[in-house]
Protein backbone atom coordinates (compact mmCIF):
# COMPACT_ATOMS: atom_id res chain seq x y z
CA UNK A 1 0.00 0.00 0.00
CA UNK A 2 1.21 3.48 -0.87
CA UNK A 3 1.40 5.97 1.97
CA UNK A 4 2.11 9.03 -0.13
CA UNK A 5 1.36 10.27 -3.61
CA UNK A 6 3.68 8.90 -6.30
CA UNK A 7 5.40 11.83 -8.00
CA UNK A 8 6.91 9.80 -10.82
CA UNK A 9 5.55 10.24 -14.37
CA UNK A 10 2.51 8.14 -15.21
CA UNK A 11 3.10 4.88 -17.05
CA UNK A 12 0.80 4.45 -20.05
CA UNK A 13 0.10 1.09 -21.69
CA UNK A 14 -0.53 0.70 -25.41
CA UNK A 15 -2.88 -2.23 -26.01
CA UNK A 16 -4.55 -3.77 -29.04
CA UNK A 17 -8.11 -3.37 -30.29
CA UNK A 18 -8.88 -7.01 -29.47
CA UNK A 19 -7.55 -6.58 -25.94
CA UNK A 20 -9.57 -3.40 -25.33
CA UNK A 21 -12.90 -4.77 -26.53
CA UNK A 22 -12.71 -8.49 -25.78
CA UNK A 23 -9.88 -9.66 -23.58
CA UNK A 24 -9.74 -6.87 -21.00
CA UNK A 25 -13.50 -7.05 -20.23
CA UNK A 26 -13.18 -10.85 -20.02
CA UNK A 27 -10.31 -10.69 -17.53
CA UNK A 28 -12.13 -8.01 -15.54
CA UNK A 29 -14.73 -10.70 -14.87
CA UNK A 30 -12.28 -13.55 -14.30
CA UNK A 31 -9.95 -11.70 -11.92
CA UNK A 32 -12.56 -11.73 -9.14
CA UNK A 33 -11.84 -15.46 -8.62
CA UNK A 34 -8.72 -14.38 -6.71
CA UNK A 35 -9.40 -13.42 -3.08
CA UNK A 36 -8.05 -10.05 -2.00
CA UNK A 37 -5.72 -11.87 0.41
CA UNK A 38 -3.80 -13.40 -2.52
CA UNK A 39 -0.78 -11.30 -3.36
CA UNK A 40 -0.49 -10.42 -7.09
CA UNK A 41 3.14 -11.57 -7.12
CA UNK A 42 1.87 -15.05 -6.27
CA UNK A 43 -0.28 -15.00 -9.41
CA UNK A 44 2.69 -13.77 -11.44
CA UNK A 45 4.96 -16.49 -10.05
CA UNK A 46 2.34 -19.18 -10.59
CA UNK A 47 2.07 -18.08 -14.22
CA UNK A 48 5.84 -18.29 -14.59
CA UNK A 49 5.81 -21.80 -13.15
CA UNK A 50 3.08 -22.85 -15.59
CA UNK A 51 5.14 -21.44 -18.46
CA UNK A 52 8.24 -23.35 -17.33
CA UNK A 53 6.20 -26.57 -17.15
CA UNK A 54 4.94 -25.96 -20.68
CA UNK A 55 8.55 -25.75 -21.93
CA UNK A 56 9.39 -29.08 -20.29
CA UNK A 57 6.19 -30.63 -21.66
CA UNK A 58 7.03 -29.49 -25.19
CA UNK A 59 10.51 -30.98 -24.90
CA UNK A 60 8.87 -34.32 -24.04
CA UNK A 61 6.26 -34.09 -26.80
CA UNK A 62 3.32 -33.68 -24.42
CA UNK A 63 1.58 -31.03 -26.44
CA UNK A 64 -1.79 -31.16 -24.66
CA UNK A 65 -0.19 -30.52 -21.28
CA UNK A 66 1.97 -27.79 -22.82
CA UNK A 67 -1.14 -26.12 -24.25
CA UNK A 68 -2.95 -26.17 -20.89
CA UNK A 69 0.05 -24.82 -18.98
CA UNK A 70 0.92 -22.14 -21.52
CA UNK A 71 -2.70 -20.96 -21.66
CA UNK A 72 -2.78 -20.78 -17.86
CA UNK A 73 0.43 -18.74 -17.98
CA UNK A 74 -0.94 -16.01 -20.20
CA UNK A 75 -4.26 -15.95 -18.36
CA UNK A 76 -2.40 -15.36 -15.08
CA UNK A 77 -0.20 -12.82 -16.87
CA UNK A 78 -3.32 -10.84 -17.75
CA UNK A 79 -4.86 -11.13 -14.30
CA UNK A 80 -1.95 -10.30 -11.98
CA UNK A 81 -1.88 -6.59 -12.84
CA UNK A 82 -5.66 -6.25 -12.68
CA UNK A 83 -5.67 -7.98 -9.30
CA UNK A 84 -2.88 -5.70 -8.05
CA UNK A 85 -4.80 -2.56 -9.01
CA UNK A 86 -8.11 -3.96 -7.74
CA UNK A 87 -6.60 -4.69 -4.32
CA UNK A 88 -4.23 -1.67 -4.27
CA UNK A 89 -1.13 -3.87 -4.13
CA UNK A 90 0.82 -2.43 -7.07
CA UNK A 91 4.58 -2.32 -6.59
CA UNK A 92 7.79 -1.71 -8.48
CA UNK A 93 8.98 -5.23 -7.71
CA UNK A 94 5.75 -6.70 -9.09
CA UNK A 95 6.22 -4.85 -12.35
CA UNK A 96 9.82 -6.05 -12.70
CA UNK A 97 8.88 -9.63 -11.77
CA UNK A 98 6.05 -9.69 -14.32
CA UNK A 99 8.20 -8.51 -17.21
CA UNK A 100 11.19 -10.61 -16.13
CA UNK A 101 9.09 -13.76 -16.39
CA UNK A 102 7.73 -12.66 -19.78
CA UNK A 103 11.26 -11.90 -20.95
CA UNK A 104 12.74 -15.26 -19.91
CA UNK A 105 10.47 -18.32 -19.78
CA UNK A 106 7.74 -16.42 -21.64
CA UNK A 107 9.74 -15.76 -24.78
CA UNK A 108 11.43 -19.17 -24.57
CA UNK A 109 8.06 -20.90 -24.67
CA UNK A 110 6.70 -18.61 -27.41
CA UNK A 111 9.75 -19.15 -29.61
CA UNK A 112 9.62 -22.90 -29.14
CA UNK A 113 5.93 -22.88 -30.08
CA UNK A 114 6.60 -20.78 -33.18
CA UNK A 115 9.32 -23.17 -34.36
CA UNK A 116 7.68 -26.50 -33.55
CA UNK A 117 3.92 -25.88 -33.54
CA UNK A 118 3.15 -22.80 -35.63
CA UNK A 119 5.88 -23.37 -38.27
CA UNK A 120 7.76 -26.55 -39.01
CA UNK A 121 11.23 -25.10 -38.38
CA UNK A 122 12.59 -26.78 -35.21
CA UNK A 123 16.17 -26.02 -36.26
CA UNK A 124 15.42 -22.27 -36.22
CA UNK A 125 15.04 -22.05 -32.44
CA UNK A 126 18.21 -20.00 -31.93
CA UNK A 127 17.10 -17.49 -34.57
CA UNK A 128 13.64 -17.34 -33.01
CA UNK A 129 15.07 -16.77 -29.53
CA UNK A 130 17.23 -13.91 -30.82
CA UNK A 131 14.12 -12.33 -32.35
CA UNK A 132 12.21 -12.81 -29.11
CA UNK A 133 14.96 -11.23 -27.02
CA UNK A 134 15.21 -8.34 -29.46
CA UNK A 135 11.45 -7.79 -29.31
CA UNK A 136 11.53 -7.61 -25.51
CA UNK A 137 14.39 -5.12 -25.55
CA UNK A 138 12.60 -2.99 -28.16
CA UNK A 139 9.36 -2.88 -26.15
CA UNK A 140 11.06 -1.89 -22.91
CA UNK A 141 13.41 0.57 -24.61
CA UNK A 142 10.31 2.22 -26.08
CA UNK A 143 8.82 2.49 -22.59
CA UNK A 144 12.07 4.00 -21.27
CA UNK A 145 12.06 6.64 -24.00
CA UNK A 146 8.37 7.53 -24.15
CA UNK A 147 6.75 6.27 -20.96
CA UNK A 148 4.46 4.09 -23.08
CA UNK A 149 4.62 0.36 -22.40
CA UNK A 150 4.61 -0.87 -25.99
CA UNK A 151 3.46 -4.47 -26.22
CA UNK A 152 3.01 -4.45 -30.00
CA UNK A 153 0.64 -2.40 -32.15
CA UNK A 154 -3.09 -1.67 -32.09
CA UNK A 155 -3.59 -4.58 -34.50
CA UNK A 156 -1.22 -7.23 -33.16
CA UNK A 157 0.27 -7.34 -29.67
CA UNK A 158 1.54 -9.80 -27.10
CA UNK A 159 -2.05 -10.82 -26.35
CA UNK A 160 -2.71 -11.90 -29.93
CA UNK A 161 0.59 -13.80 -29.88
CA UNK A 162 -0.52 -15.58 -26.70
CA UNK A 163 -3.74 -16.70 -28.37
CA UNK A 164 -1.97 -17.77 -31.55
CA UNK A 165 0.55 -19.81 -29.57
CA UNK A 166 -2.20 -21.56 -27.60
CA UNK A 167 -4.06 -22.37 -30.82
CA UNK A 168 -0.86 -23.72 -32.41
CA UNK A 169 -0.23 -25.93 -29.37
CA UNK A 170 -3.81 -27.20 -29.44
CA UNK A 171 -3.47 -27.99 -33.15
CA UNK A 172 -0.18 -29.82 -32.57
CA UNK A 173 -1.78 -31.84 -29.76
CA UNK A 174 -4.80 -32.77 -31.90
CA UNK A 175 -3.25 -33.21 -35.34
CA UNK A 176 0.34 -34.14 -34.38
CA UNK A 177 1.70 -31.75 -37.04
CA UNK A 178 2.58 -28.02 -37.04
CA UNK A 179 -0.18 -25.60 -37.99
CA UNK A 180 1.69 -24.06 -40.96
CA UNK A 181 3.84 -26.38 -43.04
CA UNK A 182 5.32 -23.97 -45.56
CA UNK A 183 8.38 -26.02 -46.48
CA UNK A 184 12.07 -25.18 -46.36
CA UNK A 185 11.83 -22.97 -49.45
CA UNK A 186 9.72 -20.47 -47.49
CA UNK A 187 12.00 -20.44 -44.42
CA UNK A 188 14.11 -17.50 -45.62
CA UNK A 189 11.04 -15.36 -46.30
CA UNK A 190 9.52 -16.19 -42.90
CA UNK A 191 12.74 -15.24 -41.11
CA UNK A 192 13.17 -12.12 -43.21
CA UNK A 193 9.62 -11.11 -42.31
CA UNK A 194 10.39 -11.49 -38.61
CA UNK A 195 13.50 -9.33 -38.88
CA UNK A 196 11.66 -6.70 -40.93
CA UNK A 197 8.87 -6.60 -38.34
CA UNK A 198 11.38 -6.05 -35.54
CA UNK A 199 13.12 -3.24 -37.43
CA UNK A 200 9.78 -1.59 -38.13
CA UNK A 201 8.68 -1.92 -34.49
CA UNK A 202 11.94 -0.35 -33.29
CA UNK A 203 11.73 2.57 -35.73
CA UNK A 204 8.08 3.23 -34.91
CA UNK A 205 8.28 3.00 -31.13
CA UNK A 206 11.80 3.78 -29.90
CA UNK A 207 12.56 6.87 -32.00
CA UNK A 208 15.79 7.74 -30.22
CA UNK A 209 19.12 7.27 -31.98
CA UNK A 210 21.09 6.13 -28.93
CA UNK A 211 18.67 3.30 -28.22
CA UNK A 212 18.36 2.34 -31.88
CA UNK A 213 22.16 2.02 -32.07
CA UNK A 214 22.21 -0.17 -28.95
CA UNK A 215 19.44 -2.35 -30.34
CA UNK A 216 21.30 -2.63 -33.64
CA UNK A 217 24.43 -3.69 -31.76
CA UNK A 218 22.46 -6.42 -30.03
CA UNK A 219 21.26 -7.61 -33.42
CA UNK A 220 24.86 -7.85 -34.60
CA UNK A 221 25.83 -9.84 -31.52
CA UNK A 222 22.99 -12.24 -32.29
CA UNK A 223 24.14 -12.61 -35.90
CA UNK A 224 27.88 -12.89 -35.31
CA UNK A 225 28.51 -14.35 -31.86
CA UNK A 226 28.31 -18.02 -30.90
CA UNK A 227 25.57 -19.25 -28.62
CA UNK A 228 24.95 -18.46 -25.75
CA UNK A 229 26.75 -15.08 -25.99
CA UNK A 230 23.50 -13.28 -27.05
CA UNK A 231 21.76 -14.64 -23.94
CA UNK A 232 24.63 -13.54 -21.69
CA UNK A 233 24.32 -10.03 -23.11
CA UNK A 234 20.52 -10.00 -23.08
CA UNK A 235 19.87 -10.97 -19.46
CA UNK A 236 21.68 -8.06 -17.73
CA UNK A 237 20.48 -5.60 -20.38
CA UNK A 238 16.85 -6.61 -19.87
CA UNK A 239 17.25 -6.51 -16.10
CA UNK A 240 18.76 -3.03 -16.22
CA UNK A 241 16.04 -1.54 -18.41
CA UNK A 242 13.26 -3.19 -16.37
CA UNK A 243 14.59 -1.78 -13.10
CA UNK A 244 15.16 1.62 -14.71
CA UNK A 245 11.60 1.76 -16.03
CA UNK A 246 10.15 0.64 -12.69
CA UNK A 247 12.00 3.43 -10.91
CA UNK A 248 11.20 6.00 -13.56
CA UNK A 249 7.47 5.49 -14.11
CA UNK A 250 4.54 5.03 -11.77
CA UNK A 251 2.40 1.87 -11.74
CA UNK A 252 -0.64 3.64 -10.36
CA UNK A 253 -2.07 4.70 -13.70
CA UNK A 254 -1.57 1.49 -15.67
CA UNK A 255 -5.22 1.50 -16.78
CA UNK A 256 -4.57 4.54 -18.99
CA UNK A 257 -4.14 3.41 -22.57
CA UNK A 258 -2.40 5.12 -25.45
CA UNK A 259 -4.36 4.37 -28.62
CA UNK A 260 -1.50 4.62 -31.06
CA UNK A 261 -0.27 2.42 -33.87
Amino acid sequence: HRTKKDSRPARVVMTSILYDHVMSPLYDRLVVIWPASVHPNFITSLGGLCCAVSIVAMARGRWGLACACYTAYHMFDNMDGKHARRTQQTSRFGKVLDHAIDGTVGITAACQICCECLFDYPDALRFSLCCGMAAMLICHAAEHVSGIATLGTRFFSADELFILCSLALAWRAAAAVPLLRLGDEAKFFVQFGWVLSLVGLALLTVRELKWLVLLGAFGLFCALCPWPVPVVIYVPCLGAVLVSNALRYSNTTCDKVAHQS
